[in-house]
């Protein structure tokens, strides 16, 4: 068994892909889901197709499978949406699910190049590199949101609630019961199906093992 844990939209053969966005139900109503968007409680990047093949879980109330009874687990930009204690607690899930020799794979924001790029007065076409690292941050809105747009976000789930960089995310799989980390590149690295199950090469990518004599 492999899952991919805050799949979005997309799903990959041979994986159970999992998402909570409440965009897994409002897509299986076509009516409901125009309605919606005809009153610009969605918007046109909501409007996208999510596969009938997507398990809608919430993660944060743990994984309901076996000990030891999964050979690979990804997730994408998922971790810092949730609570920090969250993140934490998925984790532990995950190395008790995960089997002897599995292996786990993290892709998430790199807020530490974030910070160096601030450092170094990179930005874009001459903008503010402060304003570059607080749009990046993706912390909170720049204006007091509507109630519209208090519910399209409840549907985006945009926030980040923790900044990951990679002494923390290490930090967090070590806590977790993991040993052996590894960081990586983009589409290198132990998990199966990389190339097509990866695709935000702007990441942080770390793996973390089990190791045989678990």
């Amino acid at each position: 068994m492999r899952l991919n844990l805050g799949c979005g939209p997309h799903t990959t053969d041979g994986w159970v892909n999992i998402d909570r966005s409440p965009n897994v139900l409002i897509d299986r109503i076509p009516c409901v889901k125009s309605l919606l968007f005809r009153m610009k409680f969605l918007s046109k990047a909501h409007m996208e197709s999510w596969s009938r093949d997507i398990v809608r879980l919430d993660v944060t109330k743990g994984l309901p499978y076996a000990d030891c009874s999964v050979e690979a687990i990804y997730s994408s930009h998922m971790l810092e949406h949730l609570f920090f204690e969250e993140a934490q607690c998925l984790l532990r899930e995950c190395h008790r699910v995960l089997a002897r020799s599995g292996v786990l794979r993290l892709a998430l924001p790199n807020t530490e190049q974030l910070a160096r790029d601030l450092l170094s007065g990179v930005s874009r076409e001459g903008r503010d590199p402060g304003m570059e690292f607080n749009e990046g941050l993706y912390a909170h809105p720049f204006q007091r949101p509507t109630r519209r747009e208090l519910i399209v976000s409840m549907l985006g789930g945009n926030i980040h609630r923790w900044q990951p960089t990679p002494s923390l995310v290490e930090h967090l799989l070590r806590r977790a019961g993991f040993s052996d980390i590894r960081h990586c590149a983009f589409r290198q690295g132990s998990l199966p199906d990389l190339e097509s199950i990866e695709f935000r090469a702007e990441s942080l990518f770390v793996e973390a093992f089990n190791p045989l004599d678990r």
